[in-house]
Order: structure tokens, then sequence, then C-alpha cells
């Protein structure tokens, strides 16, 4: 009987019981080094695309590796200098509509903002769902008496700020105007404090406009400072001494006449 041979190189066998090397078995994952740069490499070429003028004119450039499928990145740096090098003034337009336009913009459309004494005024003056509200607390109110508002038509509202009793001020708050939504208020504080704050806690809560004095009352170019010279009489503060000695001089004229 004649045996057949048996050619080990040509059986399949052979391949099954030969030992596998570790660097045939090709991991489930990349290797971590790899996924970096991959992911580096594909986060940049979004970049570019998303311009249409720089991919235009950076992707002709743009070396690849065809063994890999990588870009290279060196390559896309440069690309990208030599982008900025081409069109500076394109480059500073966006940066100065990223950096000064758009946070105007932003600041300009909010509700609540800052407010001159004068304007102040003026808006109490000429607007009549506007208001003062006064924030001070009542031992500075004793010294320093709120503006007169009778000569507009209108009273200034004194509610107490606290930062430890927001609820409670905004209870009080809406319990004195009858239409928030419909009111536009100034806020006024000692110095500029907490009028901010609360200018933003307001238009949080349902009020139409809201506007913080700079300055407040006592403060560079606040109320009191401006007075003299850029407010009507009627309308002035006064502190308690001013008040005390007004009516002596009352007083004292009453008794003259007597």
């Amino acid at each position: 009987m004649t045996s057949l041979p048996i050619i080990l190189a040509s059986s399949p066998l052979r391949n099954l019981t030969k030992p596998c090397s570790t660097s045939q078995i090709s991991p489930k994952q990349p290797p971590i080094h790899l996924l970096t740069k991959t992911h580096l490499s594909v986060t940049i070429s979004q970049l570019i695309i998303t311009s249409p003028v720089l991919a235009s004119e950076s992707f002709d450039s743009i070396s690849s590796d065809p063994s890999s499928g990588r870009i290279d990145l060196e390559s896309i740096l440069v690309t990208i200098d030599n982008f900025f090098n081409k069109y500076p003034f394109f480059v500073a337009g966006c940066t100065f509509i990223y950096l000064v336009v758009y946070p105007s913009v932003i600041f300009y459309l909010r509700k609540y903002k800052p407010i001159s004494a004068l304007n102040a005024f003026r808006k109490l003056k000429s607007e009549s769902d506007s208001q003062l509200l006064d924030i001070r607390d009542d031992k500075t109110l004793a010294t320093l008496a709120s503006p007169n508002l009778k000569f507009l038509g209108k009273s200034s509202v004194q509610v107490p700020f606290s930062e430890n009793d927001e609820d409670g001020f905004l209870k009080k708050v809406k319990g004195r105007f009858s239409d928030p939504e419909n009111t536009v208020v100034c806020v006024l504080d000692n110095f500029d404090g907490n009028s901010s704050k609360v200018a933003e806690l307001l238009i949080k809560n349902g009020f139409k406009e809201a506007y913080y004095i700079r300055g407040g009352a006592r403060g560079k170019n606040g109320w009191l400072a401006i007075q003299e010279e850029l407010l009507p009489p009627p309308v002035h503060m006064y502190t308690a001494k001013t008040v005390k000695s007004s009516n002596n001089n009352e007083a004292s004229i009453v008794g003259t006449e007597n």
C-alpha cells in the first residue's frame, strides 16, 4: 500500500499549530499614543473645515501619509499660520467682533443696566411707569433722606436690602408695586454697593426693567454730588443736620413774626 506524502508546509494544520506571536495579535483598541495623535489630527482638521476660506486654500498644502492615513499636524499648523499672515485684517476683525462687539450687544440687550443719577432723574420725570427704589438701611436713611419725588407726583419706595433675606426683600418690594411686569425701577444704594445685585434680582423676578444708579446716594457723581448743579431743589436729598437747621430757621421766623 502506497503512503501519501504529508507536506506540512501546505497543510493548514501547520498554521494552526504554529504559535502566534504577540505582535500578530491585533488589540481591540489602538495604543494610547496612536489614539491621541489621531484624535488631535481629526480635531484640527474639523477646525479648518469650519472655515470655507481656510479650507479652500489649506488642503492643497497639507501633506498626508498614505500608509498611515493620518494628516501631518505640522503642515496643518503651518497652513493656519500662513492664513493668519495672508489675511491679518480678517483675523483682526473676527477677534474684534468676539471680544468687543459681542459682549457690548449682550450688555445692551440685558434688561438691567447702570444709569447716572441725572439720567435716573430724567427717566423718573419722563416715564410714568418708572419708580425709585431706595434699598439703604434705616440707619442710613435717618442720616440722609431719600430724594423727595412729590415734585414729580411720585414717592421714593424704601425697602432695605439684605443678602441674607432676598426672598423677604422681594416679597416686600412686590408688595409696594402693584404691577411689577410694567414697572421700571431705578435702584438707589448708599454707594454702588448692592444696587446692581438688586436690579438683576428684580429682572429675574418679573419686573419690566431695572437700573442701578452709579455712585448711589453719596458716591462720586451720585445723587448728592450732582444735585446742587444739575437737579431741581424739590428732589434734593437732605442730611439730618440740614433738615434740623431748616426746621430751626422756620421756627425762628415764625417766632419773629409773632
